[in-house]
């Protein structure tokens, strides 16, 4: 069992201090050399879907958010609807989930959230199927 002392203590106080009072640049998270974006998102963890919202709205949509360098956690976040059309339809294909998004999100199975290629556009198209109400066909007689 490791036992912390008081100076391993009092440095690690410090340090959140200094990161809690330089965390922000312009209300936007700042990219620390070794930790990354992660002590600004760690500081709103409470509201962590508010921030994201809030950087989206300030950044014009679009936001990288790099993580620390040793877990290979750099994301991209977007909302503007010409970037997700860009990702979704026209140009899906380059943009593979790969075995990992699998393996981190295999309790939601095969469905479309999983699916790459092929699959996946066999359940667009179901989906899109499902999502258009059916044509009704209304046969009037004249008495």
């Amino acid at each position: 069992m490791v036992s912390l002392g008081y100076f391993e203590i009092l440095l690690a106080f410090i340090f959140f201090i200094i990161l809690y009072i330089f965390g922000d640049n312009n209300d936007l998270p700042r990219n620390w050399p070794v930790l990354g974006m992660l002590p600004s998102m760690l500081r709103h963890v409470n509201r962590v879907h508010e921030m994201c919202t809030e950087i989206l709205g300030r950044t014009g949509g679009t936001f990288l958010l790099k993580g620390p360098w040793f877990a290979n956690m750099d994301m991209l976040g977007t909302v503007d609807p010409a970037n997700v059309h860009h990702v979704m339809s026209s140009n899906f294909p380059n943009f593979p989930k790969g075995p990992e998004f699998l393996k981190m999100f295999d309790v939601l199975g095969d469905g479309i959230f999983n699916s790459d290629a092929d699959l996946w556009k066999n359940q667009r198209k179901l989906a899109r199927s499902v999502d258009q109400p059916p044509a009704i066909l209304s046969v009037f007689s004249q008495d």
